[in-house]
């Protein structure tokens, strides 16, 4: 990817070209750009668009219109992927509606092959189970980002290792206030702290091992 196109990706997103984006992803793939560059471009823009955001130098709508230009760009990629790399089940875990982050490793994962199936939003804990039963799924992933339903990620633990499903399927959690140190402490097998690095750390699950890959500043 060179520099121009780089910065193609990058405004697009950062400034929430919606109309634009799956149009600039098509002219990427037509380049031969790899996806893995597009998704690294996506990311860093849609970590700058999440500063700003933190910062109040945005408002919801242009976080909302920065995270649909992130999966347009995608979809001409995604188009192509045919679920053989494995099988995950996610979704935000019940009484929390945020799902920006959940929806970035979604699109993330699709480009490299994966087959997700999106549980969306405020998902009763049982469901989880239930999808994983129904997809054959080789992973299930929970995320949240609200401190009061942390202790939900550890309960759909405890559903999988009653259904007897744990056995079967590997389990991720991710979300803002979640660390290493707490993924280690519930028992779950994976955490990533971005879209990015949830990509490895699913690679990792798929291959039969835990990881835990923390953010930059954080300590393991």
């Amino acid at each position: 990817m060179n520099e121009e196109q780089y910065k193609m990706a990058y405004e697009c997103v950062v400034n929430g070209k919606v109309g634009e984006a799956q149009k600039i992803g098509e002219m990427l793939k037509a380049a031969g750009v790899d996806s893995k560059d597009v998704g690294k471009v996506l990311i860093d823009a849609m970590n700058v668009v999440g500063h700003k955001y933190r910062e109040r130098e945005i408002a919801l709508p242009q976080l909302i219109l920065a995270t649909h230009s992130f999966k347009k760009m995608l979809l001409p990629y995604v188009m192509d992927t045919k679920g053989e790399a494995g099988t995950v089940v996610m979704g935000v875990v019940q009484n929390d509606i945020h799902d920006i982050g959940k929806n970035l490793v979604v699109g993330m994962l699709q480009v490299y092959g994966y087959k997700v199936h999106d549980l969306g939003k405020d998902v009763p804990l049982d469901k989880f189970v239930e999808a994983a039963k129904q997809h054959n799924a080789n992973i299930v992933g929970a995320g949240t980002l609200l401190t009061a339903t942390m202790p939900e990620l550890e309960t759909i633990l405890n559903k999988l290792k009653d259904s007897g499903m744990k056995d079967k399927v590997k389990y991720m959690v991710g979300g803002a206030p979640i660390t290493t140190t707490f993924a280690k402490r519930i028992g779950a097998d994976g955490y990533a702290a971005d879209a990015v690095l949830a990509v490895e750390m699913v690679a990792e699950l798929m291959k039969g091992n835990q990881c835990y890959l923390a953010a930059r500043q954080e300590k393991a």
